[in-house]
Protein backbone atom coordinates (compact mmCIF):
# COMPACT_ATOMS: atom_id res chain seq x y z
CA UNK A 1 0.00 0.00 0.00
CA UNK A 2 1.08 3.58 -0.58
CA UNK A 3 1.54 6.25 2.07
CA UNK A 4 2.08 9.98 1.75
CA UNK A 5 4.80 11.47 3.98
CA UNK A 6 4.51 15.21 4.55
CA UNK A 7 7.65 16.74 6.09
CA UNK A 8 7.43 19.74 8.40
CA UNK A 9 10.72 21.38 9.29
CA UNK A 10 11.96 22.10 12.77
CA UNK A 11 14.26 24.82 14.06
CA UNK A 12 17.80 23.88 13.02
CA UNK A 13 20.78 25.84 14.42
CA UNK A 14 22.73 27.59 11.69
CA UNK A 15 25.92 25.68 12.46
CA UNK A 16 23.98 22.38 12.00
CA UNK A 17 22.04 23.33 8.86
CA UNK A 18 24.45 21.93 6.28
CA UNK A 19 24.90 18.65 8.14
CA UNK A 20 21.14 18.39 8.67
CA UNK A 21 20.46 18.75 4.94
CA UNK A 22 23.02 16.04 4.19
CA UNK A 23 21.48 13.73 6.81
CA UNK A 24 17.98 14.31 5.39
CA UNK A 25 19.06 13.39 1.86
CA UNK A 26 20.92 10.31 3.10
CA UNK A 27 17.84 9.21 5.07
CA UNK A 28 15.60 9.53 1.99
CA UNK A 29 18.15 7.90 -0.32
CA UNK A 30 18.40 4.94 2.04
CA UNK A 31 14.61 4.43 1.95
CA UNK A 32 14.66 4.72 -1.83
CA UNK A 33 17.48 2.20 -2.14
CA UNK A 34 15.49 -0.26 -0.01
CA UNK A 35 12.49 0.12 -2.31
CA UNK A 36 10.25 2.06 0.07
CA UNK A 37 10.31 5.57 -1.38
CA UNK A 38 8.55 5.69 -4.77
CA UNK A 39 8.08 9.40 -5.42
CA UNK A 40 9.85 12.46 -3.97
CA UNK A 41 8.84 16.11 -4.06
CA UNK A 42 11.63 18.33 -2.83
CA UNK A 43 11.10 21.79 -1.45
CA UNK A 44 11.79 23.70 -4.67
CA UNK A 45 9.46 25.62 -6.95
CA UNK A 46 6.67 25.86 -4.36
CA UNK A 47 3.60 28.05 -4.76
CA UNK A 48 0.42 28.68 -2.81
CA UNK A 49 -2.68 29.00 -4.99
CA UNK A 50 -5.73 30.79 -3.59
CA UNK A 51 -8.86 32.38 -5.14
CA UNK A 52 -7.09 35.70 -5.02
CA UNK A 53 -3.49 35.08 -6.01
CA UNK A 54 -0.62 32.73 -6.72
CA UNK A 55 2.11 33.42 -4.17
CA UNK A 56 5.40 31.99 -3.01
CA UNK A 57 4.85 29.25 -0.43
CA UNK A 58 5.50 30.45 3.13
CA UNK A 59 4.62 27.35 5.19
CA UNK A 60 6.86 24.88 6.98
CA UNK A 61 6.38 21.89 4.62
CA UNK A 62 9.69 21.36 2.88
CA UNK A 63 9.00 18.12 1.06
CA UNK A 64 6.68 15.19 0.36
CA UNK A 65 7.34 11.51 -0.40
CA UNK A 66 5.20 8.59 -1.53
CA UNK A 67 6.23 5.47 0.36
CA UNK A 68 5.24 1.86 -0.13
CA UNK A 69 4.71 -0.31 2.96
CA UNK A 70 2.76 -3.37 4.07
CA UNK A 71 0.83 -1.43 6.72
CA UNK A 72 0.44 1.95 8.36
CA UNK A 73 2.48 0.67 11.29
CA UNK A 74 5.38 -0.25 9.01
CA UNK A 75 5.20 3.14 7.30
CA UNK A 76 5.37 4.91 10.66
CA UNK A 77 8.39 2.80 11.62
CA UNK A 78 10.35 4.41 8.78
CA UNK A 79 10.28 7.74 10.64
CA UNK A 80 12.02 6.69 13.85
CA UNK A 81 15.46 7.84 12.67
CA UNK A 82 14.33 10.87 10.66
CA UNK A 83 17.07 13.48 11.29
CA UNK A 84 14.67 16.42 11.63
CA UNK A 85 12.93 14.98 14.71
CA UNK A 86 15.70 16.19 17.00
CA UNK A 87 15.00 19.77 15.90
CA UNK A 88 11.25 19.63 16.48
CA UNK A 89 10.26 18.62 12.95
CA UNK A 90 7.34 16.30 12.32
CA UNK A 91 6.07 13.96 9.62
CA UNK A 92 2.41 13.48 8.76
CA UNK A 93 1.59 10.05 7.31
CA UNK A 94 -1.50 9.55 5.13
CA UNK A 95 -2.73 6.24 3.75
CA UNK A 96 -3.55 6.28 0.03
CA UNK A 97 -6.85 4.70 -0.98
CA UNK A 98 -8.73 6.18 -3.89
CA UNK A 99 -5.77 6.23 -6.26
CA UNK A 100 -4.97 2.56 -5.84
CA UNK A 101 -8.18 0.71 -5.12
CA UNK A 102 -11.63 0.33 -6.66
CA UNK A 103 -13.69 3.47 -6.40
CA UNK A 104 -16.57 3.51 -3.95
CA UNK A 105 -19.03 3.80 -6.83
CA UNK A 106 -18.47 0.07 -7.39
CA UNK A 107 -19.61 -0.75 -3.85
CA UNK A 108 -23.25 -1.23 -4.79
CA UNK A 109 -22.34 -3.54 -7.68
CA UNK A 110 -20.17 -5.80 -5.52
CA UNK A 111 -22.66 -5.84 -2.64
CA UNK A 112 -25.44 -6.71 -5.07
CA UNK A 113 -23.39 -9.61 -6.47
CA UNK A 114 -22.95 -10.97 -2.96
CA UNK A 115 -26.65 -10.51 -2.13
CA UNK A 116 -27.69 -12.26 -5.35
CA UNK A 117 -25.63 -15.37 -4.57
CA UNK A 118 -26.77 -15.38 -0.93
CA UNK A 119 -30.41 -15.02 -1.98
CA UNK A 120 -30.08 -18.06 -4.29
CA UNK A 121 -28.64 -20.07 -1.39
CA UNK A 122 -31.52 -19.08 0.86
CA UNK A 123 -34.18 -19.74 -1.79
CA UNK A 124 -32.79 -23.23 -2.41
CA UNK A 125 -32.68 -24.08 1.29
CA UNK A 126 -36.15 -22.68 1.95
CA UNK A 127 -37.52 -24.71 -0.96
CA UNK A 128 -36.52 -28.08 0.52
CA UNK A 129 -38.60 -30.19 2.91
CA UNK A 130 -37.42 -29.87 6.50
CA UNK A 131 -36.75 -33.60 6.76
CA UNK A 132 -34.17 -33.37 3.96
CA UNK A 133 -31.97 -30.70 5.54
CA UNK A 134 -30.14 -33.12 7.84
CA UNK A 135 -29.83 -35.89 5.24
CA UNK A 136 -26.44 -36.47 3.62
CA UNK A 137 -26.98 -37.51 -0.01
CA UNK A 138 -24.75 -40.12 -1.69
CA UNK A 139 -21.43 -38.67 -2.83
CA UNK A 140 -21.44 -35.85 -0.24
CA UNK A 141 -19.97 -35.67 3.26
CA UNK A 142 -22.16 -32.86 4.59
CA UNK A 143 -25.84 -32.06 4.90
CA UNK A 144 -27.74 -28.84 4.23
CA UNK A 145 -27.59 -27.75 7.87
CA UNK A 146 -23.80 -27.90 7.69
CA UNK A 147 -23.80 -25.99 4.40
CA UNK A 148 -25.93 -23.20 5.93
CA UNK A 149 -23.78 -23.00 9.05
CA UNK A 150 -20.53 -23.13 7.08
CA UNK A 151 -21.53 -20.26 4.78
CA UNK A 152 -22.58 -18.21 7.82
CA UNK A 153 -19.38 -18.95 9.76
CA UNK A 154 -16.88 -18.36 6.94
CA UNK A 155 -18.59 -15.12 5.91
CA UNK A 156 -18.44 -13.87 9.49
CA UNK A 157 -14.68 -14.49 9.55
CA UNK A 158 -13.94 -13.12 6.09
CA UNK A 159 -15.99 -9.95 6.31
CA UNK A 160 -16.60 -9.00 9.92
CA UNK A 161 -13.46 -10.31 11.61
CA UNK A 162 -10.84 -9.57 8.94
CA UNK A 163 -12.29 -6.11 8.28
CA UNK A 164 -12.08 -5.25 11.97
CA UNK A 165 -15.84 -4.92 12.50
CA UNK A 166 -15.90 -7.84 14.95
CA UNK A 167 -17.61 -11.24 14.88
CA UNK A 168 -21.41 -11.43 14.93
CA UNK A 169 -21.81 -15.13 15.75
CA UNK A 170 -21.01 -17.32 18.77
CA UNK A 171 -17.45 -18.66 18.80
CA UNK A 172 -18.65 -22.29 19.06
CA UNK A 173 -20.02 -22.13 15.52
CA UNK A 174 -16.51 -22.90 14.29
CA UNK A 175 -16.55 -26.27 16.09
CA UNK A 176 -19.52 -27.34 13.95
CA UNK A 177 -19.08 -25.46 10.69
CA UNK A 178 -15.45 -24.48 10.09
CA UNK A 179 -13.64 -25.82 7.03
CA UNK A 180 -12.75 -29.48 7.50
CA UNK A 181 -15.67 -30.26 9.82
CA UNK A 182 -18.65 -32.49 9.03
CA UNK A 183 -21.71 -33.82 10.89
CA UNK A 184 -19.94 -37.06 11.82
CA UNK A 185 -17.73 -35.02 14.16
CA UNK A 186 -20.54 -33.21 15.98
CA UNK A 187 -20.34 -34.15 19.66
CA UNK A 188 -23.39 -32.05 20.49
CA UNK A 189 -26.27 -30.69 18.47
CA UNK A 190 -25.57 -27.57 16.39
CA UNK A 191 -28.17 -24.78 16.01
CA UNK A 192 -31.44 -25.74 14.36
CA UNK A 193 -31.72 -25.08 10.64
CA UNK A 194 -34.35 -22.36 11.13
CA UNK A 195 -31.95 -20.49 13.43
CA UNK A 196 -29.20 -20.71 10.81
CA UNK A 197 -31.51 -19.52 8.04
CA UNK A 198 -32.57 -16.50 10.10
CA UNK A 199 -28.92 -15.69 10.78
CA UNK A 200 -28.09 -15.98 7.07
CA UNK A 201 -30.89 -13.55 6.26
CA UNK A 202 -29.78 -11.12 8.95
CA UNK A 203 -26.12 -11.39 7.98
CA UNK A 204 -26.94 -10.56 4.36
CA UNK A 205 -28.85 -7.43 5.40
CA UNK A 206 -26.21 -6.33 7.89
CA UNK A 207 -23.39 -6.67 5.36
CA UNK A 208 -25.27 -4.46 2.91
CA UNK A 209 -25.80 -1.80 5.57
CA UNK A 210 -22.35 -1.98 7.18
CA UNK A 211 -20.09 -1.98 4.12
CA UNK A 212 -21.73 0.40 1.64
CA UNK A 213 -19.03 2.98 0.91
CA UNK A 214 -16.38 1.06 2.87
CA UNK A 215 -14.98 -1.37 0.32
CA UNK A 216 -11.86 0.72 -0.24
CA UNK A 217 -11.04 0.69 3.48
CA UNK A 218 -7.98 -1.30 4.55
CA UNK A 219 -8.53 -4.56 6.40
CA UNK A 220 -7.73 -4.56 10.10
CA UNK A 221 -5.79 -7.84 9.94
CA UNK A 222 -3.04 -7.14 7.43
CA UNK A 223 -1.54 -10.58 8.15
CA UNK A 224 -4.70 -12.45 7.09
CA UNK A 225 -4.05 -15.68 5.22
CA UNK A 226 -5.71 -14.26 2.09
CA UNK A 227 -3.16 -11.42 1.97
CA UNK A 228 -6.09 -9.08 1.32
CA UNK A 229 -5.33 -5.39 1.79
CA UNK A 230 -8.80 -3.87 1.39
CA UNK A 231 -12.35 -4.87 2.28
CA UNK A 232 -13.08 -5.06 -1.45
CA UNK A 233 -10.54 -7.85 -1.83
CA UNK A 234 -12.27 -9.74 0.98
CA UNK A 235 -15.55 -9.53 -0.94
CA UNK A 236 -13.92 -11.03 -4.04
CA UNK A 237 -13.03 -14.12 -1.99
CA UNK A 238 -16.41 -14.10 -0.26
CA UNK A 239 -18.41 -14.12 -3.50
CA UNK A 240 -16.25 -16.94 -4.89
CA UNK A 241 -16.74 -18.97 -1.70
CA UNK A 242 -20.51 -18.49 -1.59
CA UNK A 243 -20.78 -19.30 -5.31
CA UNK A 244 -18.91 -22.56 -4.70
CA UNK A 245 -21.30 -23.57 -1.92
CA UNK A 246 -24.32 -22.43 -3.92
CA UNK A 247 -23.28 -24.97 -6.56
CA UNK A 248 -22.91 -27.70 -3.93
CA UNK A 249 -26.27 -26.86 -2.34
CA UNK A 250 -28.00 -26.92 -5.73
CA UNK A 251 -26.35 -30.25 -6.58
CA UNK A 252 -27.53 -31.72 -3.29
CA UNK A 253 -31.04 -30.36 -3.87
CA UNK A 254 -31.15 -32.00 -7.33
CA UNK A 255 -30.10 -35.27 -5.73
CA UNK A 256 -33.06 -35.03 -3.35
CA UNK A 257 -35.45 -34.29 -6.22
CA UNK A 258 -34.19 -37.26 -8.26
CA UNK A 259 -34.41 -39.56 -5.25
CA UNK A 260 -37.95 -38.42 -4.53
CA UNK A 261 -39.00 -38.94 -8.17
CA UNK A 262 -37.44 -42.42 -8.19
CA UNK A 263 -39.20 -43.33 -4.95
CA UNK A 264 -42.53 -42.11 -6.26
CA UNK A 265 -42.08 -44.06 -9.51
CA UNK A 266 -41.17 -47.21 -7.61
CA UNK A 267 -44.10 -46.73 -5.27
CA UNK A 268 -46.44 -46.24 -8.22
CA UNK A 269 -45.20 -49.41 -9.85
CA UNK A 270 -45.84 -51.44 -6.69
CA UNK A 271 -49.26 -49.89 -6.33
CA UNK A 272 -50.11 -50.60 -9.99
CA UNK A 273 -49.03 -54.23 -9.67
CA UNK A 274 -51.25 -54.71 -6.65
CA UNK A 275 -54.30 -53.41 -8.53
CA UNK A 276 -53.71 -55.67 -11.53
CA UNK A 277 -53.30 -58.79 -9.40
CA UNK A 278 -56.95 -59.03 -8.46
CA UNK A 279 -58.14 -62.33 -6.89
CA UNK A 280 -60.59 -62.79 -9.69
CA UNK A 281 -57.88 -62.52 -12.30
CA UNK A 282 -55.80 -65.13 -10.56
CA UNK A 283 -58.76 -67.43 -10.26
CA UNK A 284 -59.57 -67.16 -13.93
CA UNK A 285 -56.09 -68.38 -14.70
Amino acid sequence: MHYLFVYHGGVVPEDQAEQNISDLWNWLDNLKARGYEKVRFAGFGRKTVSPHAVEDYQGDIFGVSVMEAESLEEAVSFTTDWPELQYGGKIEVFEALAADYPRSSSDAHILNLFADVRRQILDTLHGLPADKLDHIPPGFRNNMRWQAGHVLTVTDELIFQFSGAGSRIPTEYKTWFASGTDPSGWSDAPPEIDVLLRRLEGQMAEIGDAFEGRLTHPVADQSNFLQAKTVCELFHVLIAHESLHLGMIQAMAKNFVKKQAADEQEGGAHHSGHIDARPGDVAEK
